[in-house]
């Protein structure tokens, strides 16, 4: 078996041992997101519960997807989204709040290094060309920042209208 199967194979696992860290910590990822990120606090539990039931969904699709076909672009967009949630989500709030941040070290020790070995593996092997790994690595981005839009977005509506009040 190749190593980006191995990867393939992992980058699910990953997912489950990252929302042990995040939900299973006492006080957890909600509690640290919702004192992160305040104007998101009417999202439930079961709001996240949903969120990585499909996240997992998705992750274990394209992990199938790349096992059983020799395209891999699936398994790296997986693996890019994941390790740009563990730097956006993750790491930049750890340094933002000054605490400890649910998902942090599975984020690093797991997504990161998944995702770094799946872009050098599929690159130098040639199975993925240059251009079409830097746009996925963009897009992975683009889709972070524009959660962050989202936010800082909702955050000054909600700021406009406690005045109003």
């Amino acid at each position: 078996m190749t190593i980006i199967r191995i990867l393939a194979i992992s980058t699910p696992f990953a997912y489950l041992i990252h929302c042990l860290e995040e939900f299973g910590i006492p006080g957890g990822f909600i509690s640290w997101y919702h004192a992160y990120r305040p104007a998101l606090n009417k999202q439930t539990p079961f709001y996240y519960l949903m969120v990585n039931i499909i996240a997992f969904i998705i992750v274990s699709i394209s992990a199938l997807t790349s096992l059983f076909s020799s395209d891999y672009t699936a398994i790296v967009v997986a693996s890019s989204f994941l390790a740009s949630n563990a730097i956006f989500t993750h790491i930049v709030g750890t340094f933002k709040t000054h605490t400890y941040s649910p998902g942090i070290v599975t984020g690093i020790i797991l997504y990161i290094p998944i995702c770094l070995t799946l872009y050098i593996m599929t690159y130098t092997q040639n199975l993925l060309p240059l251009h079409t790994l830097i746009i996925i690595l963009f897009i992975s981005m683009l889709y972070e920042l524009w959660n962050f839009y989202k936010y800082m977005k909702k955050t000054k509506s909600s700021q406009i209208n406690n005045r109003l009040v």
